[in-house]
């Protein structure tokens, strides 16, 4: 009953809070009128949100150079390119505000990029019809780590103490601590700035690897952001190779995938259904992209934890 008040009083505060400076809102705004002029938005961004915006929506789009807000409309749509902006609006956000000494900002982007590497081979093999959701997922996924060290700092260090000290996962701490996780409390706040559902559910969901996925569209996105996230749990961060770098490394596992599965995929569609055939695929596709990573990334040790963020 107690953690029950407890998550409450969390979900309320983080409600609460004001996530964002004034001077973006009118950006957010912006973003909500379909008539807007995008020029004036660009106008309106500061020059370390529209530098932010610029290279997550390249790292999005590999081999499609995004120059500008004007020019990200015309090549990646207006519902593309408002989710990127709106993510790159709350990274800076939290980037002016977290304590870096706290938190390790640099590992938590070679988390999210590495995520994104992955889990866009994941959707490739399997035909996934919105690889750029995949990215954003991937890039907000941990967002609530931000939340935490940023508004509940205290709690932030006990979260980390017992991670050192117990040598607990992120999860089990944060729902020791708070009675809530970081990935529950991401999604809390990217609700309230109308992130689409499937893409809160995504993040919210991304490292309940118990959790049996209920039917409904989402369902690939939610299932192919959790097992990249566990497939990348079991390697040590690539800190000297940019994303773009594994990209290309993963070009023949991704080949190679799509050669393996496009027929079984239609096969299984009409012999089990398309979402049966989807789960056993994609165990298959991880499995694949696990082995060709192993030939150029490290993997953690026996008991080595996760890419967790530390102190």
């Amino acid at each position: 009953m107690q953690d029950l008040i407890q998550k409450e009083e969390i979900e309320k505060k983080i409600q609460e809070l004001p996530l964002v400076d004034v001077a973006v809102f009118d950006v957010i705004a912006m973003l909500d009128d379909p008539d807007t002029n995008f020029e004036r938005i660009s106008k309106n961004l500061s020059p370390d949100v529209a530098s932010r915006f610029l290279e997550m929506a390249n790292s999005a789009y590999y081999g499609r150079e995004v120059r500008s807000i004007g020019y990200a409309v015309r090549v990646l749509g207006f519902t593309q390119m408002k989710k990127i902006l709106t993510s790159s609006l709350l990274m800076s956000h939290f980037i002016k505000h977290v304590d870096f000494k706290r938190f390790n900002f640099e590992k938590f982007q070679q988390q999210a990029h590495f995520c994104g590497v992955v889990s866009r081979a994941l959707g490739e093999i399997l035909g996934y019809e919105k690889p750029e959701d995949l990215f954003t997922v991937a890039i907000l996924q941990n967002i609530g780590k931000l939340v935490l060290a940023t508004h509940f700092q205290a709690e932030f260090d006990e979260i980390n103490r017992l991670k050192i000290s117990e040598g607990v996962s992120s999860r089990e701490a944060e729902h020791r601590v708070l009675g809530i996780g970081h990935a529950e409390i991401g999604a809390l706040v990217l609700k309230k700035f109308k992130i689409p559902e499937d893409i809160c559910n995504a993040v919210k969901y991304h490292d309940a690897f118990e959790r049996v996925t209920p039917e409904g569209p989402s369902y690939q996105l939610e299932f192919i952001a959790r097992e990249a996230s566990r497939i990348v749990g079991k390697f040590r961060l690539p800190e000297e190779m940019e994303p773009q770098e594994m990209n290309e490394r993963l070009k023949g596992t991704v080949s190679e995938g799509r050669r393996r599965y496009q027929k079984r995929i239609e096969e299984g569609m009409q012999e089990k259904g398309y979402r049966e055939t989807f789960v056993e695929l994609l165990a298959e596709a991880s499995a694949l992209i696990y082995r060709d990573l192993k030939l150029f990334v490290n993997e953690r040790a026996a008991g080595e934890t996760g890419p967790e963020n530390p102190t």
